[in-house]
């Protein structure tokens, strides 16, 4: 027997006192609701309704089990969904990328994803702290982040440098043709994400530039749109892997000498789909 098919008759049939209107409203014909609930009334070895001229009525004993046959549709159908999202899940790959890539290198990232995989892609942008957290806590199963950072329990995939360019106020003397001297940049802060975001990828930024002859003292922008309006006004100048980036007001130009890279990996959780993490490197790669 079925028997939450026919609790779910004993259900319609208490709140409509009527089998007509009870078999209506389950999409069935009467005879099989009668048959179907004289069945259940046989195994469980009680009336549930008195039949009469003047309609239907639950029992003593309907009356105290009906509660009991909600409750168990009830939490039949909350097993249902609940199983339904482990379902949906089991198709979803959850993919993070640090903002500072940007969101046509974070598009590809995704679209490359769900290729490989043959997932639905379902993309965060955030801090490479928030994406470690959330990579160790089983929120994310994949993320680029930048490098160095501390992993926690994530796992951590390929190491790639991304080229970065200079953007710096359109105004500003180093701002001529051709590459860009870094200690021409002295006097300017550097707009970058706050420390918070990403500690050690932050340090060694500033270590690299103050090695370069151009010591910078940071100036928080908590997004790469933020970067972007702090140089327009003249007072910063940012470094930038996103090869969109850019606006009125600001020159873009590559940095004289050796390469200051934006460094970073790929973390992922235990189980994460295979190939996925290389296809992300590879994606990466294809920027660099």
């Amino acid at each position: 027997m079925d028997l939450l098919r026919h609790l779910s008759f004993v259900v319609a049939v208490a709140e409509e006192r009527h089998f007509g209107r009870a078999a209506a409203r389950l999409g069935m014909a009467q005879p099989p609701l009668s048959q179907g609930l004289r069945r259940l009334e046989a195994r469980l070895g009680v009336v549930l309704f008195d039949r009469g001229p003047g309609g239907v009525a639950p029992t003593a004993a309907g009356r105290d089990l009906l509660p009991r046959a909600r409750a168990l549709l009830e939490d039949a159908e909350a097993l249902a969904r609940a199983a339904a999202r482990h379902a949906d899940a089991a198709r979803l790959l959850r993919l993070g990328v640090v903002a500072d890539l940007g969101p046509a290198t974070t598009a590809r990232l995704a679209a490359r994803a769900a290729a490989v995989t043959g997932l639905r892609v379902a993309p965060t942008v955030t801090t490479t702290v928030a994406l470690v957290d959330a990579v160790s806590d089983g929120t994310l199963d994949v993320a680029v982040v930048a490098h160095p950072t501390v992993l926690e329990s994530a796992r951590g995939g390929p190491v790639v440098a991304l080229p970065t360019a200079v953007l710096l106020p359109a105004g500003h003397p180093a701002a001529g043709p051709g590459p860009v001297v870094l200690r021409a940049l002295r006097g300017l802060a550097l707009a970058t994400a706050p420390r918070a975001h990403a500690p050690a990828a932050h340090d060694l930024l500033l270590d690299t530039l103050d090695t370069r002859g151009c010591p910078a003292s940071a100036a928080g922008a908590a997004s790469p749109a933020e970067a972007l309006a702090l140089v327009a006004t003249g007072a910063a100048f940012a470094l930038t892997a996103d090869p969109g980036l850019g606006a009125d007001g600001v020159a873009r130009r590559e940095p004289a000498g050796a390469p200051v890279p934006f460094r970073v990996r790929v973390v992922h959780r235990d189980g994460v789909p295979d190939g996925v993490v290389d296809a992300l490197a590879g994606v990466l790669r294809e920027g660099a």
